[in-house]
């Protein structure tokens, strides 16, 4: 893949934002997510969750991707933990791991086509 991805598709950047927006309500609905540290980890995993798709955005620059899908890798697995000690898994808990999970890989599959 390029480094600079200065061609990417309509469809690939209205990808993109519908990921900025899923990423921002997601956090929105899913904060606080327990004790003040992992409050602080899960704003710090948004913030580099849409840090990246802006880069993808603006700077065109195959790192956002990469820093989006880290931090989406780190969001489902607080997600699990926060299922563990709650107990409970709820649809929003199920919903969210799909998005932070499917819609990076979605994002690479248009990379590859673009």
């Amino acid at each position: 893949m390029k480094e600079n991805m200065e061609h990417m598709s309509k469809t690939l950047v209205i990808w993109l934002w519908i990921s900025v927006v899923l990423a921002i309500s997601g956090a929105l609905m899913l904060y606080p997510i327990g004790p003040c540290a992992a409050n602080v980890i899960f704003v710090i995993v948004k913030v580099c969750m849409v840090s990246g798709l802006l880069v993808m955005l603006f700077a065109k620059k195959i790192g956002g991707y990469c820093l989006w899908a880290t931090a989406s890798g780190c969001a489902v697995v607080m997600t699990i933990i926060k299922c563990v000690v709650t107990g409970s898994v709820t649809f929003l808990f199920i919903g969210s791991m799909f998005v932070d999970i499917f819609m990076p890989a979605m994002a690479y599959y248009f990379l590859k086509k673009s």
